[in-house]
């Protein structure tokens, strides 16, 4: 695993531990978006598309 998945993979369990521990409604905007950018990252391993060239 290359360090941006790692970091993925930590967002998203600091997301749910997030949604789990924390009731108030700002904390689930913050941990959805940790969520988010923690899922794509874990399955793309990248942080920047690059164009192909046909």
């Amino acid at each position: 695993m290359n360090k941006i998945r790692i970091v993925g993979v930590i967002f998203l369990i600091v997301g749910l531990v997030l949604t789990f521990f924390l009731r108030h409604t700002e904390v689930y905007f913050f941990a959805g978006i940790l969520m988010g950018l923690g899922l794509l990252w874990a399955i793309t391993g990248k942080t920047k598309r690059t164009k192909t060239r046909d």
